[in-house]
């Protein structure tokens, strides 16, 4: 498994469109990974960019994804900055690992 795992939304935490990314080994260059069997899996390679981010634990819920979303769009406006429409949350922890013990994020790209 890679870590994180990805999700992603441009409107809100609520959309019903989202974007599930995975995020490969360090070194790994797009030449090496091998294609997709699905066609509606796409490879792409990000290059860097800014972001804000608050951790949070527990079970990723929506209701849990949305609150950390509000409370981070509040204190990075305190702080003047300017955030995009989009939306991630990243999950670090394998499927069976208790719940309660997993660690999440709220990623929010600078605007």
């Amino acid at each position: 498994m890679t870590a994180p795992v990805i999700a992603s939304t441009e409107s809100s935490i609520d959309a019903m469109e989202w974007k599930v990314s995975f995020v490969m080994p360090a070194g790994s260059q797009r030449k090496d990974l091998p294609d997709p069997d699905n066609l509606g899996v796409v490879l792409h390679e990000l290059g860097p960019e800014k972001c804000v981010a608050l951790h949070f634990k527990g079970s990723a819920s929506k209701n849990k994804w949305k609150s950390k979303e509000d409370e981070l769009r509040l204190l990075a406006k305190n702080q003047g900055l300017e955030l995009s429409d989009e939306t991630r949350i990243c999950r670090f922890d394998p499927p069976f690992k208790p719940g309660f013990l997993h660690y999440n994020e709220v990623v929010i790209p600078l605007g």
